[in-house]
């Protein structure tokens, strides 16, 4: 008897575990299948959540943002910080006010000015969404020049009451200038249907990945093409580029090959020389457009890829074959290399000419080059001191304590391109058939007529030159 009480007393605890466990589960069946998910996720076995395949790891997720967390993470603001968490609360009257700080403390900080433009858009409610790719901290300096004319382009269009009643928020992705990486977040950003259109990526490699590889063994196939997504990129150059969704407010190469060969024909240059990598799409195709176009003799072709490569050597070699200029594109992993080999030339008293991409414009050249790039002729995409340029040039300016870059410009371009197609019930779809109808004047622009040609804008490269240590128009910056 005693016996069976003690089986009774074990058995009473068990069965109450497995009542409020049974309670438990059936509480979280109920919430699983209930509720409903925010715009972009869906069920997934019952809870919100991105759809998955096994191309996508789950933590993807933590390089995109919308001010839920930074992806600049050697920026330090603590003001952001608290704003992030404010964010991620739902508390957007207390993140506009932290984030407004944040500005304060960093002016330059596109990342702070684009959450505290999405805290206000999501105050407002159902905002228009709109993606931009960068590769973050893997290209920190180039990052911040695309999202500044993003930034610049959001706030403008929030400040002056967006649309229908509707801001614009930009969502932030983080490619790390990885083309396996720039696969998952475009599948991402694809599956993802709050988002309208994406603008990126930072390079021609990760555009490329991005924009034309299909997952096999994905279970919905999605990437910027397969998705009808638009999608401009306002970096991306090369001319293997295409698409029918695809735009971009950077000339391509063809542009930049056509400019810089007819300088140096003009320039007299019969003999020269190209420094390109050849696992570049961009320095691939450059590489190309200058051959078709020149009308001299190229004596060869120096691979920045080979792991013999002895450059002193090399530019001797081509000083006795009486080369003239050394013609310079580099994807940006070896522009220090490209400036070793400017270094040589002066070292060495060759007196060779240099010519270059876009790559090479940027205060890294000027400073790391010096005296060794007193000369040096590139092509650009935009130039802040042409006259078509000084009046968002220093709009931009105002705006951000300091000079810009092209990159700026061009991806202020695209952001306008995108705001431009809106319309009050728009969709992925009538977006892509607007944008193939822009027209923008330079007065909605960075200071150059927009329109596009399937896909291509209509516009040329521009040439500048290194004097006295700095960047200056050539020719009056003239077309």
């Amino acid at each position: 008897m005693e016996s069976l009480q003690n089986q009774k007393a074990l058995i009473r605890p068990v069965i109450l575990g497995l009542i409020l466990l049974g309670i438990s589960i059936g509480s979280i069946v109920v919430y699983r299948f209930s509720t409903s998910c925010d715009g972009g996720q869906q069920k997934v076995d019952g809870s919100c959540g991105y759809k998955q395949n096994s191309l996508i790891p789950n933590n993807i997720q933590n390089n995109i943002s919308r001010g839920d967390r930074t992806l600049f993470f050697s920026i330090p603001n603590t003001y952001r910080d608290q704003g992030i968490e404010a964010f991620k609360q739902g508390d957007y009257s207390q993140a506009i006010k932290l984030f407004q700080q944040a500005i304060t403390a960093n002016r330059s900080d596109p990342e702070v000015r684009i959450y505290y433009n999405n805290a206000i858009a999501r105050q407002r409610g159902n905002p228009f969404t709109l993606a931009v790719v960068v590769p973050a901290e893997n290209g920190r300096d180039r990052s911040q020049e695309i999202l500044r004319g993003v930034a610049q382009s959001q706030e403008q269009f929030n400040a002056n009451g967006g649309q229908d009643g509707r801001s614009l928020e930009i969502l932030i992705a983080n490619d790390g200038d990885d083309s396996k990486q720039a696969q998952q977040i475009a599948q991402r950003l694809a599956n993802d249907k709050s988002v309208l259109g994406v603008i990126g990526h930072g390079s021609s490699n990760t555009t490329k990945a991005a924009l034309n590889i299909i997952y096999e063994q994905a279970d919905i196939p999605y990437i910027y093409e397969q998705a009808d997504i638009p999608f401009i990129s306002p970096t991306s150059a090369s001319n293997a580029l295409e698409g029918k969704n695809f735009f971009r407010t950077t000339p391509s190469d063809a542009a930049f090959g056509e400019k810089l060969a007819k300088y140096a024909i003009d320039s007299r240059l019969n003999k020269v020389v190209i420094v390109y990598n050849s696992d570049n799409f961009y320095s691939n195709s450059l590489r190309e457009e200058f051959r078709t176009n020149f009308k001299g003799q190229i004596i060869s072709l120096i691979d920045l890829n080979n792991e013999t490569l002895n450059i002193e050597q090399e530019l001797k070699d081509s000083a006795s074959k009486q080369v003239q200029g050394i013609v310079l594109f580099p994807s940006v992993q070896y522009t220090a290399t490209t400036l070793d080999i400017a270094k040589a030339n002066a070292d060495n008293k060759l007196g060779l000419k240099l010519l270059g991409g876009d790559t090479l414009y940027n205060q890294k050249t000027l400073q790391d080059g010096g005296n060794a790039v007193e000369g040096l002729v590139v092509a650009v995409p935009w130039f802040r001191d042409a006259p078509q340029a000084k009046s968002f040039s220093q709009a931009a300016r105002r705006l951000w304590g300091g000079d810009i870059s092209w990159r700026t410009a061009t991806s202020y371009d695209a952001a306008q391109a995108f705001i431009n197609s809106l319309s009050p019930q728009p969709s992925r779809e009538t977006i892509l058939q607007k944008l193939t109808q822009i027209d923008l004047n330079a007065k909605l622009t960075s200071g150059n007529e927009l329109k596009f040609q399937k896909g291509e804008r209509q516009s040329e490269a521009v040439l500048v030159k290194v004097e006295s240590g700095k960047f200056t128009c050539l020719n009056k910056c003239s077309p």
